[in-house]
């Protein structure tokens, strides 16, 4: 077995126990991982990992922050940030849709993909010999465990653990400043996802983020994760805030996308009366910073439009460019919120 386990890490390895990774000896030289995913399933991974084919935009972007993005050598179309990321072969539209023949080709030593992929699809994968880990963990506040998976899969601990340590910084500061408010002085929050009067109930991406930021989801209550309501059901809750998300292709511009979306919301005669909308408190997040590390930059995002007077101090655009440069080594070049 790998002495580095054996040895000094001791810190690293109760971690690795704690988030279901045990390691074993392997047939040749090589170890062997055993990872529970977010869906409770294992997969057996032999190290060192080499060749990773992501299937979600959210583990290429920790993989490539990890300074591991050569590793990955088929992609989905959503993973095109870093610009690094551009040249790697498209086996997947999404999670939902890969090319199993492929992937099959390209003979990976790991597939990681998002909980869009059927359960059909993953046996399809692992049929080949080719283990399959989802990940299920999306927003800033339940990645940890995930970016620490792959820190030991990549032999990036140290990053991994700087990369948690930057998320970790801002959740603080978020929490600091939000934890003793009194529910009152909580903006009630319609979230709005995909296509008109789709919400999130509680357990959800944006419904976390949303109690993280010090406010509340007027939806957390529903029996089911993501409820179509009725335009009356909002008008008679009367949100102090509406927020909603876009998300782009490399080929479409997001500033467009979020404009379209923030004005489409506005333009609803149903919604003329409810306070968001009178008080001009209407947003919209941008995919980079919606879901995955960078959601750390929509949390701060969500706090300021919650609370403007708690975080003047804070600019989540300067948070996302000291990212961006600390763990990709890029500029900001776009803007990720509208207005």
């Amino acid at each position: 077995m790998n002495g580095k386990l054996l040895g000094g890490a001791l810190l690293a390895l109760i971690l690795f126990c704690l988030l279901g990774a045990c390691v074993g000896m392997g047939e040749g030289t090589d170890d062997i991982i055993t990872i529970v995913d977010g869906t409770g399933k294992s997969a057996n991974i032999s190290l060192p990992v080499e060749r990773i084919v992501s299937i979600t935009s959210r583990a290429s972007e920790i993989i490539s922050a990890l300074g591991s993005e050569d590793r990955i050598v088929g992609r989905d179309s959503y993973s095109f940030f870093p610009s690094s990321l551009k040249d790697v072969p498209v086996v997947a539209e999404s999670s939902y849709s890969p090319n199993i023949e492929l992937i099959h080709k390209i003979d990976p030593d790991l597939v990681i993909a998002d909980s869009m992929l059927s359960e059909d699809d993953r046996k399809k994968i692992e049929a080949a010999g080719i283990p399959v880990i989802v990940e299920t963990a999306l927003d800033s506040t339940t990645i940890e465990a995930f970016v620490s998976h792959l820190g030991i899969l990549l032999d990036k601990e140290e990053q991994a653990q700087e990369l948690i340590n930057f998320i970790k910084k801002y959740q603080d500061i978020i929490k600091e400043r939000t934890e003793n408010l009194k529910s009152e002085d909580k903006p009630a929050v319609y979230i709005e996802i995909g296509y008109p009067y789709s919400t999130m109930a509680s357990a959800t991406t944006f419904h976390n983020l949303t109690i993280a930021a010090g406010g509340t989801n007027i939806a957390a209550d529903q029996p089911i994760k993501y409820p179509i309501m009725d335009p009356e059901w909002i008008v008679e809750r009367d949100p102090d805030i509406i927020f909603s998300y876009a998300t782009n292709t490399a080929e479409e511009n997001l500033t467009d996308k979020m404009k379209e979306i923030h004005d489409e919301i506005l333009s609803r005669p149903e919604l003329n009366d409810v306070k968001a909308v009178k008080e001009g408190r209407v947003y919209v997040l941008g995919n980079p910073v919606a879901w995955g590390i960078r959601s750390i930059v929509g949390e701060l995002w969500l706090a300021k439009w919650f609370h403007p007077d708690l975080f003047e101090d804070i600019d989540p655009e300067t948070v996302d460019r000291e990212l961006l440069d600390e763990f990709f080594g890029e500029d900001l070049t776009e803007k990720c919120v509208y207005p």
